[in-house]
C-alpha cells in the first residue's frame, strides 16, 4: 500500500461493503489516501445504491477517516456494460468511463518522481485460476 498514490474503492451495489473492503479501506486511510468510491453493479434489479452509499459512509466514519477523507467522490458503475458515471441522472447517457477518469485526474495526486534519478520499475504478475 505504500507504493500507491491513490485508491479506487469498489463496492457492490447489491452486497455493500464486504470484510475485505474494510481491511483495504483501513490501510488506505492509514496512509492518508483519499479514496474514490466506485459503486459497481448499479444496473442490477437487486441494487440498493442509497443504502450502500450510507454503509460506505458509516464505514469511513467507523475507521476514523479525517474530514478531508470523508469528502470522497462517488462514481456509479456497471462494469459489464462499460460505463461509470458521477451521477445516475436519467438525462445522462450511460456509456463510457470518462467521469471515472476525470475523478482519478482530479483526486489522485500525480506521482512524486525525481527526473534526475535513475529509472526504477517494479514488475508484478497477478494470476488466478
Amino acid at each position: 500500500m505504500t507504493m500507491v498514490d491513490g485508491v479506487c474503492l469498489v463496492v457492490c451495489a447489491t452486497e455493500g461493503p464486504m470484510p475485505q473492503t474494510k481491511f483495504v479501506l483501513q490501510k488506505a486511510l492509514e496512509q492518508g489516501l483519499k479514496p474514490i468510491v466506485v459503486i459497481n453493479k448499479v444496473d442490477r434489479q437487486s441494487s440498493r445504491v442509497e443504502e450502500v452509499e450510507n454503509e460506505v459512509f458509516d464505514l469511513f466514519c467507523n475507521l476514523n477517516a479525517s474530514d478531508d477523507q470523508l469528502e470522497y467522490p462517488v462514481i456509479y458503475a456497471a462494469a459489464r456494460e462499460g460505463w461509470a458515471l458521477n451521477s445516475l441522472d436519467d438525462d445522462k447517457p450511460r456509456k463510457g468511463v470518462y467521469d471515472l477518469l476525470e475523478a482519478i485526474k482530479e483526486y489522485i495526486p500525480e506521482p512524486k518522481v525525481g527526473l534526475e534519478e535513475p529509472t526504477q520499475m517494479l514488475v508484478t504478475q497477478t494470476a488466478s485460476d
